[in-house]
């Protein structure tokens, strides 16, 4: 399954399963891929995972041989930065469902830990629900407020 969803002429998501991304995903892993505006450190970013009954981020990553072309950038698979992997840790407490992170790819120009913590809430929303059926205005909107939809329970829970 591959779904190539545009938000405009600069923003999209590649969401996969099996070998119909840009790294082929094992069985029970979906795939997010972000490219963004050309050169913006926001630009690019790369999750595959799947879910886990353990609560927050655990990592299983596996090296892979597959060389991605993204204009403007040179991309790495893995995680090479530790603020990247510190990000989806704490993006991990705030998630309620809990991820098993089976790839990833950073941009040496374009990532940062805004990226990966959006990619994290994605991921969450994708795997929860099915990778075919979120619509493409929920997926955007948990892009722009990563946990918009997880707050109002927390501060209901908290008297607030």
């Amino acid at each position: 399954m591959r779904r190539e969803l545009a938000r405009n002429q600069l923003s999209r998501f590649v969401v996969w399963t099996g070998d119909d991304g840009p790294v082929p995903a094992a069985a029970g892993v979906v795939g997010v891929e972000y490219r963004g505006r050309l050169g913006h450190p926001s630009s690019y970013g790369l999750l595959m995972a799947h879910a886990t009954d353990s609560l927050g981020v655990q990592f299983d990553i596996r090296s892979t041989s597959v060389a991605l072309s993204v204009p403007c950038d040179e991309v790495a698979l893995g995680l090479t930065e530790p603020e990247y992997r510190a990000a989806l840790f704490a993006a991990g407490l705030v998630l309620g469902s809990g991820l098993v992170i089976t790839g990833a790819g950073e941009g040496q120009v374009g990532s940062s830990v805004v990226v990966f913590t959006r990619l994290a809430a994605v991921l969450s929303v994708l795997l929860a629900v099915g990778p075919g059926s979120v619509d493409d205005a929920e997926l955007w909107a948990t892009w722009d407020e990563p946990w918009r939809a997880r707050r109002v329970p927390d501060t209901a829970a908290n008297g607030g």
